[in-house]
């Protein structure tokens, strides 16, 4: 995720547990980071698809003007949650420092990190591997299951490999409920990969110790950016039918019919696909 960010915001605030603090008016600096996708606003060039961080400082000098608080602590957590709230920021990162609050220094503070809750989503996931298949299969599996206690595996099927000479693939699909972003959630995948000695050279079809797609992220249609639904649920049986298998009554979000009714209508050759063991 791209950062906006806020340098030396400098505003005077009614902080402070001691009486006379509680009178006045002191000054506090913040430090602020915000998480946001800058890609569209970079392709637009229209500041409508901007983090507005006018607008944030603003809803900060406003917010502090109007309340008082003991603790910096409390300060920091209800400026984050009114940014989260009020401008739908994902995540925030914010430095609050009270001058002069302990002697022989020039400021005391604290730091937060905030994540705005993700909803719970249902995502749909193809798993492959070429290079010592067995071994990263199941490994991938346990972390899956290890993070994901609700995780369900369709069958794994042997595949030749496509679009190259190479070893024959495992593959298969797993399906689960998780509360990362879309962005988050395809960090975690990569993680996964590269744990798994995954090498990244550009080339589209060649050998993978591991490589896990992630199919459908609930009902988010997010192309070009991002292959969301991905093609190739439309494109080799190696996807699709394992993900019907545990997925047939979920809706494709672009086409608007069930992945079993896709894969019924297919012309895609399930023999392609050899069973390899049951789950």
């Amino acid at each position: 995720m791209d950062i906006v960010y806020i340098r030396d915001l400098r505003v005077d605030a009614v902080i402070g547990i001691y009486d006379w603090e509680r009178s006045i008016k002191q000054q506090i600096r913040i430090d602020l980071e915000m998480g946001w996708d800058n890609r569209k606003p970079a392709a637009t060039d229209d500041i409508v698809d901007t983090l507005n961080y006018k607008e944030a400082a603003q809803r900060i000098k406003k917010m502090v003007a109007e309340t008082e608080y003991q603790l910096v602590e409390t300060l920091a957590e209800r400026i984050a949650e009114m940014l989260m709230k009020e401008m739908g920021i994902p995540w925030v990162k914010l430095t609050l420092g009270k001058p002069y609050a302990v002697k022989d220094s020039s400021e005391v503070g604290v730091c937060i990190e905030r994540h705005r809750k993700q909803k719970a989503a249902k995502v749909y996931l193809n798993i492959g591997s070429n290079i010592d298949k067995d071994k990263n299969i199941q490994s991938c599996m346990k972390q899956l299951k290890k993070d994901y206690p609700d995780i369900v595996f369709s069958n794994i099927y042997e595949t030749e490999a496509f679009g190259f000479d190479g070893d024959t693939f495992y593959n298969l699909a797993a399906g689960f409920t998780t509360e990362l972003s879309v962005e988050a959630f395809e960090q975690y995948l990569k993680n996964i990969e590269n744990q798994h000695a995954r090498k990244r050279d550009g080339v589209k079809f060649s050998s993978r110790t591991l490589d896990i797609d992630l199919l459908l992220y609930d009902d988010l249609m997010l192309q070009p950016e991002r292959d969301i639904p991905r093609k190739e649920i439309l494109k080799y049986p190696f996807v699709l039918f394992p993900l019907e298998e545990i997925a047939e009554d979920v809706i494709h979000p672009e086409l608007k019919i069930s992945i079993g009714e896709i894969a019924a209508n297919s012309d895609l050759d399930r023999s392609d696909l050899k069973h390899v063991w049951m789950l």
